[in-house]
C-alpha cells in the first residue's frame, strides 16, 4: 500500500474503501502517466496524478474484469489488466504489482 497521490485529495467515490493500492505508471499511446492503482470492493481505479478532474482515470467494474498478468524483473515490472475485451499496461515495482494482482484475485475469487 502507498500513500494517496500528493497534491490532491482522495478521489475515491463516497462509500468506496481501498483494499489495496500501488503507485504505477499507465503506459499508452500518449506516453507515460504517473498515478496509482486502487482496488475497492466494487472496482479497480487508476487515478492519474497529472489530471485531477478524472478525465484520464480508468474505472474497471469487477463485473467487466477479465484478467491480470504481471511480468518483469526484480525491480521494474508491468501489470496488464484486461476488461471488456480491452486492456491497459501499468508499470511499477514488480513485487508491489504482484501483491496488487494477488489482492485482485483474492477479492474476485474468494
Amino acid at each position: 500500500m502507498v500513500e494517496h497521490g500528493k497534491g490532491h485529495p482522495d478521489r475515491l467515490p463516497k462509500g468506496e474503501q481501498p483494499i489495496a493500492e500501488v503507485g504505477a505508471d499507465r503506459l499508452d499511446e500518449e506516453g507515460r502517466h504517473a498515478g496509482r492503482l486502487v482496488l475497492t470492493p466494487k472496482r479497480i481505479y487508476f487515478f492519474d496524478d497529472e489530471h485531477h478532474n478524472g478525465s484520464h482515470d480508468d474505472v474497471i467494474d469487477h463485473s467487466r474484469f477479465q484478467g491480470a498478468e504481471v511480468t518483469g524483473d526484480d525491480t521494474v515490472g508491468t501489470l496488464a489488466l484486461t476488461w471488456s475485451d480491452r486492456g491497459t499496461i501499468y508499470e511499477g515495482d514488480t513485487l508491489e504489482l504482484k501483491a496488487f494482482a494477488a489482492a485482485i484475485d483474492a477479492q474476485l475469487n474468494p
